[in-house]
C-alpha cells in the first residue's frame, strides 16, 4: 500500500479519493495512513486544515508527503508541483475531495520552513519518531496569503510522476506501471 503522511497547524482532515481517512489536532503528533492506488495507478488525496487561532495570528499550514507502494517519493517541494491549494470556503466534507472537482484554477503552495527546522522545529523529535521511514524531505506550506483565512484547502493528484530525477520529464502512472 501508499501512504500519506500529515501534520497541520493544528487541525486537519485528510482524504483519499473522496473518503475521509485520517484526523489530528496535535501538530506534534502527525498522522501516518495507508491508501490504495486505483486499477489505474491514480489517486486523489485532499487535505483540509484549520489553524484554531483566529484571525492574523493563524496560518493554517500543513507538512505532508506520500511514498507510493514503489518507493516514490512526493513532498510539499517546490521540487514538486502538483500540489495545489485554495482558502475558499468550502464546505470541509464536500466535493472538494472528490476525483471529480476540478482544481484547475487552485494555486501552488507557498512553503514555509523545511523540516524539520524553523517555527515547528520544536516539535521535530516527536514528530520524526511518529513519520517513521523514510525521513521526511518536506516544507510546511500554506496557501499565499493565508493571514485573512485560518482555513486551507490542498490537493494532489496521483497521475504524473517524475521518471527522470534531473529533467523532471513526467507521465502517466498507469502508462509507467503498465509498462513493467
Amino acid at each position: 500500500a501508499s501512504a500519506v503522511r500529515v501534520s497541520g497547524d493544528n487541525v486537519w482532515i485528510v482524504f483519499h479519493d473522496g473518503e475521509r481517512i485520517a484526523s489530528g489536532d496535535n501538530w506534534q503528533a502527525p498522522t501516518v495512513t495507508e491508501f490504495d492506488l486505483d486499477k489505474n495507478g491514480g489517486a486523489l488525496i485532499a487535505i483540509y486544515v484549520l489553524d484554531v487561532a483566529p484571525g492574523a495570528d493563524g496560518v493554517g499550514a500543513m507538512l505532508a508527503d506520500i511514498i507510493l507502494d514503489d518507493g516514490t517519493y512526493i513532498p510539499t517541494s517546490e521540487d514538486e508541483p502538483g500540489w495545489v491549494c485554495d482558502r475558499g470556503g468550502f464546505d470541509r466534507n464536500g466535493d472538494w475531495v472528490t476525483v471529480a472537482f476540478d482544481d484547475s484554477a487552485w494555486i501552488p503552495l507557498s512553503f514555509f520552513d523545511k523540516f524539520p527546522g524553523g517555527v515547528w522545529g520544536g516539535g521535530a523529535a516527536l514528530m520524526t519518531a511518529a513519520f517513521g521511514a523514510p525521513e521526511v524531505d518536506a516544507y510546511w506550506s500554506c496557501c499565499l496569503g493565508n493571514g485573512k483565512t485560518d482555513d486551507a484547502y490542498f490537493r494532489y493528484r496521483i497521475e504524473t510522476l517524475a521518471v527522470e530525477p534531473n529533467g523532471k520529464s513526467a507521465t502517466r502512472w498507469a502508462t509507467l506501471k503498465a509498462a513493467l
